[in-house]
């Protein structure tokens, strides 16, 4: 990154970082969002935390020389809670993209009257590299996710009923639907 762009960027961190983490919170409902602004106890708000501790060095990720491991691990703890919780992929990596209309807003006019538009314009190829990447590690999570549920489920044999195959209890399942079809259209 040109060093000029890098100490405009650098300059500009407080205020982008406060606008990133808002815009971040009302990815949630209003009372979470509220929650996660108030409380500051790591134990009590660990998706708030999580975020605190993600963003602001995830930034210098952004502006500095990126090592992928450390960016990859940033980005887990910013998305990982997502795949957990009801978020479509688009909208837990969207947090992400979130950043270029702030960027754009505080920084892309100082960068055009330094002569700086395509070097801010590969900063901006940079976040859009970053929410592949966190796409990447959504989905991941997203497929331990399954995984494990999968796991649980194949632990329970005798949880259906007369503890049958659950292969087999769909299989039954749809017979018996088909049959209940049967006898409706024949009456």
């Amino acid at each position: 990154m040109h060093k000029g762009l890098r100490e405009i960027l650098e300059q500009k961190k407080g205020p982008i970082v406060e606008k990133w983490r808002e815009q971040i919170h009302k990815t949630y409902p209003p009372e979470t969002a509220q929650f996660l602004k108030r409380e500051k106890d790591r134990f009590s708000n660990p998706i708030g935390s999580s975020i605190e501790e993600s963003i602001w060095p995830l930034y210098d990720q952004l502006i500095g020389e990126a090592d992928p491991a450390t960016t990859k691990k940033l980005l887990d703890n910013l998305v990982r809670v997502r795949a957990v919780q009801d978020f479509t992929a688009a909208s837990a990596v969207q947090i992400i993209f979130a950043l270029k209309p702030i960027v754009r807003k505080e920084v892309f006019g100082i960068a055009q009257k330094k002569g700086l538009v395509q070097e801010y314009l590969e900063f901006e190829s940079e976040i859009d590299r970053f929410g592949l990447l966190a796409f990447d590690v959504f989905m991941e999570c997203r497929e331990r996710v399954w995984e494990i549920k999968r796991n649980d489920l194949l632990k329970r044999p005798f949880m259906l009923s007369g503890g049958m195959c659950p292969s087999y209890m769909m299989k039954r399942g749809i017979k018996h639907l088909e049959k209940l079809k049967k006898e409706i259209t024949q009456h």
